[in-house]
């Protein structure tokens, strides 16, 4: 994900419309508070005060010790068209999916910044279904995204108690989170390790405890967050390989109608089948995908990924015999 100002506006403009939207969300923002979250000197918040207040009028609540408008709110409500509000259905069954924490964010968002004007004789539900898996987790997932969404906007670390899929290790981790991915159903934390010493996944139906640190941290300028997922079919990060597929010339509509990773290439032969190549960093979740589609495909590259799926498919045909 590539992160930066846009083209032509300063970073002391962009952190006057971010002190603005937080008076204007009733977070009634603190010297004390803009300071540590801008990194910057008292003398600097108290300019980007009296600049808001110049154009429109601040003062300090005594009882939420922080800063609010003096003319009351300035997010005003919006009336949404027929178009709108369509998306706006087709955004809340997807969120819907998310978690519980997710749905009730967008939620609290739309009453706050929406208005959905209701004509007569509309439906009450527009029948709009997104087909995702349901987030998995458990009774602390919520208190998880929240954290750590808290940590990635303030850029500070998050203390993991991890339990690894594999080996079912439990330590102790440091994570510097760089974002968060929903994938499979399942919510997860990228970021930098401090005990592996790279970027590693944290799912959060895997994370035994987690707490947050004020421990600040400057993401590696190198790291690109698009870059990383691109790189694996889904989230599993490995050795990079690349995968050579035939697919059945009657799957070849289904297979043809999206690309399915960056990586992809793809070549339709005279009989109808369809060879797709991939380079992906791991095998374990793309193996899934291919097995999905038998018996219409066929692993012709790697040799080794070959042998492995025969193997794997062997064992399975005994157990049905």
């Amino acid at each position: 994900m590539k992160t930066g100002k846009p083209a032509g506006i300063s970073e002391k403009v962009i952190r006057l419309l971010e002190v603005y939207t937080m008076i204007a969300q009733k977070q009634f923002p603190s010297v004390q508070l803009l300071k540590d979250h801008f990194r910057v000197s008292e003398r600097s918040v108290y300019r980007y005060l009296e600049i808001i207040n110049m154009i429109d009028a601040i003062e300090f609540d005594q009882e939420r010790k922080g800063y609010k408008f003096t003319n009351g709110d300035r997010i005003k409500k919006v009336v949404l068209s027929d178009n709108e509000l369509l998306v706006l259905f087709a955004a809340s069954e997807a969120v819907s999916h998310l978690g519980d924490s997710v749905g009730r964010s967008f939620q609290d968002l739309v009453s706050r910044v929406a208005v959905a004007t209701k004509k007569p004789g509309a439906k009450e539900k527009i029948p709009i279904v997104v087909k995702i898996p349901e987030a998995a987790g458990n009774e602390k997932t919520s208190d998880y995204f929240n954290i750590v969404s808290a940590c990635l906007n303030e850029r500070r670390a998050v203390e993991i108690l991890y339990r690894a899929q594999h080996t079912k290790e439990v330590t102790t981790r440091l994570v510097d989170p760089y974002g968060m991915v929903f994938y499979d159903g399942v919510w997860t934390a990228v970021g930098y390790c401090h005990l592996r010493k790279d970027i590693r996944t944290f799912a959060f139906d895997r994370i035994i405890d987690l707490k947050e640190r004020n421990l600040y941290f400057e993401p590696k300028k190198e790291f690109s967050f698009e870059e990383y997922l691109s790189r694996s079919w889904g989230i599993v990060e490995d050795e990079e390989v690349r995968i050579k597929l035939r697919f059945n010339a009657k799957v070849a509509d289904y297979v043809l109608r999206k690309k399915w990773h960056p990586s992809e290439e793809r070549k339709v032969l005279p009989d109808g089948d369809v060879e797709m190549t991939y380079k992906v960093a791991g095998v374990d979740e793309i193996k899934l995908w291919i097995y999905s589609w038998l018996p219409n495909v066929e692993i012709l590259e790697p040799a080794w990924l070959r042998r492995q799926a025969a193997s794997e498919l062997s064992a399975a045909l005994k157990k049905h015999n």
